[in-house]
């Protein structure tokens, strides 16, 4: 099996004056927006692969209270949410604990 190695180049403007490798942390923390956020509500609720146009901005709202509420409860997304299809009064009990 043999890996092929490749080398990307990418360009910006900057009036910054930093040296290579704090552009290089820059520019690597400006993907963990992508990671942190986007990727998570993409693969758990196929935000990606949503049809949806009318009222996109309300869904992602309540996808991104969703994922913060597991967070909080240090649950997994994605377990979260198969579990919680399977059982919605568990999902209940956890928004309006008693």
């Amino acid at each position: 099996m043999h890996r092929q190695v490749s080398q990307e180049t990418d360009y910006a403007i900057t009036s910054l004056v930093r040296t290579p490798q704090d552009f290089y942390a820059l520019w690597r923390g400006h993907w963990q927006v992508e990671n942190c956020l986007h990727h998570p509500r993409g693969t758990v609720f196929g935000e990606d692969a949503s049809r949806s146009r009318k009222g996109a901005a309300g869904l992602m709202y309540f996808r991104d209270v969703l994922l913060n509420l597991l967070h909080l409860n240090n649950l997994s997304p994605l377990h979260s949410i198969r579990y919680f299809s399977a059982n919605p009064n568990e999902l209940y009990r956890l928004l309006c604990p008693s």
